[in-house]
């Protein structure tokens, strides 16, 4: 993490410090959140809509904060007797802090974007590549506007690598992500619906992801699904200046793979005469693993340093996890939704055998714009009464995926829900030994509570 005096801050800053007798104070690590502070840590108070930073400094001075940023027209209370720099906007100083410390670190950064799959791919390279280097990563979610400046003025000074998740809902996000973090890699995993609200169109989604060739270095390396059919179609309009490797599986592809076997703990795949496995479900893990793979060879390690990184490698909770109970499972991916990702965890929960009902559980897709209804029908159109035994919905917009599910299922096999609980008491009636519950829904929805309120249960 990030370690300077007063001094050398204020001076990245362009800031004032409040008295210069400070000037030589240390810090170590930087928190915008008073429940998180340290000892020797920055305080960075965010002022936002709903919330203002400001009025939890004395409990930060309290909790060993040294010191902490604030903006010139906010008047001190009397009660904080710990030294700050003054600057004009406390958010704006957290991105420039971030840029200038990039700049002051020897680290290469890896840089990775796309509708799904980059929490995941995020994970696995970390994995492979700690075989050989010191590396670091964005922790859980932290891809936005804050969180990426936290995660870059959390790596320590001898990393050899960062791994930097971006995320984005609007155009000209990413834009300033990727020129605070500069990265010698920038990938794509895929293009999906996610974000239609704001971004409109697939194509306009790509345009918002490809903003992350914004900052790659020149003589850096950019890297993109060969297979997805956007990216191929918006890529040629485009003068890339650095090195472009495509992977996929696909003919045309520079780093081709092919997928091997699926089973109930691991995806397998091959590039030439190499076979590989990622100890991770469903299909789109192919992806996912070629990515590291390549990246993995991009930075010289051998086929068996890949190898292993890749057996170690983990999956985010709530992310197509497969969480055994008393006498059934649950096949975890409450985390996000959106057409691409259900479908693809559909398949899976079809493709899992071993168990004689299946019963899907899902939720609203958010922010996927005017299409919204449409695409939400299209998505209960995909549900097959041959792999799933019920379906069960729950919120505003599945009403149109109910809809469309009764097209294929029998009134007795599908249900819609208002209320949750009665979502939960009627799944609790269809769980039986040897069931595999799917559970998938927006952030929005909280679909976790579906699954904290059967783990326990008993059938």
């Amino acid at each position: 993490m990030i370690e300077r005096s007063l001094d050398q801050i204020s001076k990245m800053l362009g800031g004032e410090i409040s008295d210069p007798e400070y000037g030589h104070v240390k810090i170590k690590g930087v928190s915008i959140d008073s429940r998180t502070i340290k000892k020797d840590m920055l305080y960075i108070p965010i002022v936002g809509e709903k919330f203002d930073g400001r009025i939890f400094i004395e409990e930060c001075q309290n909790a060993g904060s040294p010191a902490f940023l604030i903006d010139k027209n906010f008047k001190i209370p009397k009660s904080i007797n710990i030294p700050y720099i003054i600057v004009d906007d406390t958010q704006k100083a957290l991105r420039d802090l971030a840029r200038a410390y990039r700049k002051e670190l020897d680290i290469k950064i890896i840089a990775i974007t796309g509708s799904n799959g980059k929490t995941t791919s995020k994970n696995i390279i970390h994995s492979v590549l700690s075989e050989k280097y010191k590396v670091e990563k964005t922790h859980g979610n932290l891809n936005n506007e804050i969180g990426v400046p936290l995660t870059i003025l959390d790596f320590s000074e001898d990393t050899d690598i960062g791994v930097v998740e971006m995320g984005t809902d609007d155009f000209g996000e990413i834009s300033v992500l990727t020129n605070i973090a500069r990265p010698d890699m920038a990938m794509i995993t895929n293009i999906g619906d996610a974000h239609l609200l704001k971004l409109k169109t697939r194509e306009g989604i790509a345009k918002a992801k490809l903003e992350i060739l914004e900052g790659l270095k020149d003589d850096g390396i950019f890297l993109y699904n060969g297979d997805d059919e956007i990216l191929k179609k918006v890529l040629p309009s485009y003068e890339i200046k650095q090195k472009t490797i495509s992977f996929g599986m696909g003919d045309k592809v520079d780093f081709k793979v092919e997928a091997k076997e699926y089973t109930s703990t691991s995806t397998n795949f091959s590039y030439k005469d190499e076979n590989y496995s990622v100890p991770l479900l469903g299909s789109h893990q192919v992806y996912n693993g070629a990515l590291a793979v390549l990246i993995g060879k991009l930075f010289d390690l051998s086929y068996d340093q890949i190898k292993v990184g890749l057996s170690k490698s983990s999956n985010n909770a709530n992310r197509n996890e497969l969480i055994e109970r008393d006498g059934f499972d649950i096949l975890d991916d409450a985390y996000k939704s959106n057409p691409q990702s259900l479908k693809q965890g559909l398949e899976l929960a079809g493709f899992l055998d071993g168990y004689l009902n299946k019963i899907v559980v899902l939720g609203d897709m958010l922010e996927l714009g005017d299409d919204e209804l449409n695409l939400h029908y299209k998505s209960g159109l995909d549900i097959d009464p041959k792999k799933i035994n019920y379906c069960l919905f729950f919120g505003p917009l599945c009403k149109e995926m109910y809809r469309a599910s009764l097209e294929n299922f029998p009134q007795d096999r599908s249900f819609y829900f208002e209320n949750k609980n009665d979502l939960i008491d009627k799944l609790k009636l269809l769980i039986t030994k040897s069931t595999l519950v799917f559970v998938k829904g927006s952030r929005g929805l909280h679909m976790e509570e579906v699954i904290e309120a059967i783990y326990d249960f008993r059938v």
